[in-house]
């Protein structure tokens, strides 16, 4: 059992923990903690699974910036490996069933990258108070991606603290993933043009040297159609691919701490609202990184408090 204190004006106080009383409330700090779910844009939510052919349906169904169905599975009680049976359950309807999600996301009028619907990607979040550790061993054999969260609430007075703990799986026993492709480097040379990817390359490395002299803990991350920086499990920036040729920046804050910061060599594109994200089309790899800073800052804050 993790204890939790609080240290201010050189006195200690002890957090108590104070356990979700639903698995509703549990799914409201799920949506309203900062950036856990930045890159998934909820379809359907707060309907309770409800059984068609014999099959449980999923209460929250969201779909991410690439286009990828994803199941979210929360429980107000600790998990173990019983769970995988139901959500699996979950993948299976979901794959049977893609003109039920695709109604969802016609009703929800998305935008950005629509899923294959006829090869649908799918990927599974589990959100629980406790997960056993050695469900990350099971869902290392599974053929879907499965990502473990813990979410606990404790409280000091009236102040609140939610603790998110990302549940890793061993991956030196896992296996191949269904469905799922390995990105880096040589995959976006594939499909992009190789100067654009060497540029690309370029800036990349630049961010990672940027992170690194900020003491920043942050994992890079490589997906289909972006490489982003991730702070245990929520996305805070990146570089994604807009075309064959052409890449830039995002930053995820709150529309209200939007930035607009005039960069030789980078163009403003706007606030995304679906994502939450400020972006920025980068012109030449050759920009002043440090002019950016405090976009980095205020993304790094949001994410991270502070």
């Amino acid at each position: 059992m993790a204890n939790l204190y609080w240290k201010k004006d050189k006195k200690i106080f002890a957090a108590t923990e104070t356990p979700f009383k639903t698995e509703e409330e549990l799914e409201h700090y799920l949506l309203d903690t900062r950036g856990i779910l930045s890159d998934i844009y909820i379809l359907n939510r707060q309907v309770r699974a409800r059984a068609v052919s014999g099959i449980e349906i999923p209460d929250m169904v969201g779909v991410d910036s690439e286009g990828t169905i994803v199941i979210i599975e929360n429980k107000n009680i600790p998990v173990d490996e019983k769970i995988i049976s139901q959500v699996l359950n979950y993948a299976l309807w979901a794959e049977a069933n893609p003109d039920s999600i695709k109604n969802l996301w016609l009703e929800a009028e998305q935008e950005g990258t629509e899923p294959e619907w006829d090869n649908l990607q799918i990927r599974i979040i589990i959100v629980a108070p406790e997960i056993k550790q050695h469900l990350a061993k099971f869902i290392s054999k599974i053929g879907y991606p499965i990502d473990l969260l813990e979410i606990k609430k404790f409280n000091i007075g009236k102040d609140e603290f939610i603790v998110l703990n990302k549940i890793e799986a061993n991956v030196f026993t896992a296996k191949p993933v269904h469905g799922k492709r390995s990105y880096d480097i040589a995959y976006y040379a594939k499909g992009h043009n190789k100067e654009s990817v060497k540029k690309f390359e370029q800036v990349v490395n630049r961010v990672e040297s940027f992170i690194h002299k900020n003491g920043w803990k942050l994992e890079k991350k490589f997906n289909q159609g972006y490489i982003g920086f991730k702070y245990g499990f929520p996305l805070v920036f990146g570089i994604q691919w807009l075309g064959s040729r052409s890449f830039g920046f995002f930053f995820k804050m709150p529309k209200s701490k939007m930035k607009k910061i005039i960069v030789p060599g980078l163009e403003f594109r706007g606030y995304i609202d679906r994502w939450s994200q400020v972006e920025y089309k980068i012109n030449s790899p050759d920009f002043d990184i440090k002019k950016l800073t405090p976009l980095f800052l205020a993304s790094y804050k949001y994410i991270r408090g502070g």
